[in-house]
């Protein structure tokens, strides 16, 4: 499961001796996916809680190793999908989508292609789907949906991400347009394709790619397992979207297994023969939760930065937690110091780290406080003068900490007051948006966690 932007907690789940109200909004969701042959055998209801907005819970206990969830495949949104929507394959040139197959053109990916699907069900105000769409999130609060002047208080780490984020949604949307027919090419717009791809980017599903083409060669239009889009693709069509199943929440160390409810043999056998394939996408829980309780599940491990940029939310206390810099902000330490300030480093030094990327991974983290790069890096730029040393410096083991210590304290005073200042920035500004809110608490929690790495020194 990919998250979505919703807050997460960190921690054991309390026990809940009532159950949460239930949230009424998405009743028609719930039709729909059991027309779709939905058992809901684990009574999953969808609630609003404190912590996290809406999430999901049971009214009854869920056992550990229980099928958490039993979803038709056939409600997934991917591959399959796409390939058996005559509607939105129409609307394609095919001579177009024949010259994306030039070794020479650039590909997009699949991701691209079903947030590019997703914009279409929506124009066309798709009636089937009609419950799904209402179900999404109107807006997120990544980073990437800053107004222009909140982006001003976010560090280069960020920036950095967003800028390639950017490039490459605008990028993959041109190239969609292009291969539309003339009539269509006007129709969409890139406001709503950027939210289509984070709709996407955090809830959405693994699925076999292999599977997928499988099934799509035995419909009328596959013979051989081929597509249409196969010329524009630069990735295997591995995503799919989750109806329901895209309200569980995420909490770190919580363990999911999901898998499908047939075998390839079995799948490839009920084709062949002309069954019906009740195929089912089953999600399994390695722990127990009480009923009426939050049921959580695990997005994999990341940082908060990560959790961030990619999915709108951060965990506080997140386990997984390491707070990145850049060479730059060492530079901006450096003219800020007034140890340092005057200081002239040879030029050596800086080619040397960039040569050997080991500008590169320089954060603070927990266990080891600081990376092995920003150890080296701090090492070569302060600590050592013969230039001539620096090699052994780099590829032997971490340098040790005891020289750099007293520096590595003021460059965590220099970097949390940097934090402080984006936060108070922040905080003047008006009618924050939702994005530039969560990242301000964000930025909060990188405090704390750079405050207990300083004290651990």
């Amino acid at each position: 499961m990919v998250p979505d932007n919703r807050m997460a907690p960190n921690g054991s789940e309390k026990k809940c001796a009532k159950t949460p109200r239930e949230c009424l909004d998405h009743v028609d969701l719930c039709r729909w996916l059991k027309g779709l042959g939905w058992p809901n055998e684990t009574r999953l209801r969808i609630a609003a809680f404190p912590e996290t907005g809406k999430g999901l819970f049971s009214r009854k206990t869920i056992a550990a190793g229980e099928r958490l969830i039993s979803l038709p495949f056939e409600a997934l949104l991917g591959g399959t999908t796409i390939e058996q929507d005559e509607s939105f394959r129409a609307m394609f040139d095919p001579e177009s989508l024949e010259e994306q197959d030039r070794p020479t053109e650039e590909k997009v990916s699949f991701q691209a292609l079903l947030a590019f699907y997703l914009c279409a069900q929506e124009h066309q105000s798709n009636p089937t789907l009609a419950p799904y769409l209402n179900s999404l999130p109107s807006h997120f609060s990544n980073p990437y949906f800053c107004a222009k002047q909140e982006l001003g208080y976010l560090p280069e780490v960020l920036l950095t991400v967003m800028v390639k984020q950017n490039q490459q949604i605008k990028s993959e949307f041109e190239k969609l347009i292009n291969t539309l027919r003339p009539e269509w090419r006007t129709v969409f717009s890139l406001e709503r394709f950027k939210w289509a791809h984070f709709v996407v980017n955090t809830r959405s599903v693994y699925v076999d790619p292999e599977i997928v083409r499988m099934i799509n060669s035995f419909l009328p239009n596959g013979g051989g397992g081929g597509s249409l889009f196969d010329a524009l693709l630069s990735d295997a069509p591995s995503m799919a979207l989750a109806p329901f199943l895209d309200f569980f929440n995420h909490q770190s160390g919580t363990k999911t297994v999901s898998k499908l409810s047939l075998t390839v043999i079995q799948i490839r056998e009920r084709l062949a023969k002309g069954k019906p394939l009740e195929l089912f996408y089953d999600l399994f829980i390695e722990r127990e939760f009480e009923r009426g309780a939050q049921i959580y599940i695990s997005y994999g491990t990341h940082n908060n930065t990560s959790l961030l940029l990619e999915y709108g939310f951060f965990l506080p206390n997140n386990p997984n937690d390491f707070v990145e810099l850049t060479l730059e902000d060492v530079n901006g330490f450096i003219r800020h110091d007034p140890e340092l300030r005057c200081l002239r480093l040879p030029r050596e030094k800086y080619r040397f780290l960039s040569d050997h990327q080991l500008n590169e991974q320089l954060f603070f983290v927990e266990d080891d406080l600081l990376s092995h790069n920003l150890t080296v890096c701090l090492t070569i730029l302060f600590v050592e003068q013969n230039i001539h040393n620096m090699r052994t410096i780099a590829f032997g083991s971490t340098p040790p900490l005891d020289p750099i210590r007293s520096l590595v304290h003021r460059l965590l005073d220099y970097l949390v007051l940097q934090m402080h200042r984006s936060i108070a920035g922040l905080t003047a500004l008006p009618n924050l948006t939702a994005s530039a809110n969560a990242y301000r608490e964000y930025r909060r929690e990188c405090v704390e966690f750079l405050n207990k790495i300083k004290n651990k020194l």
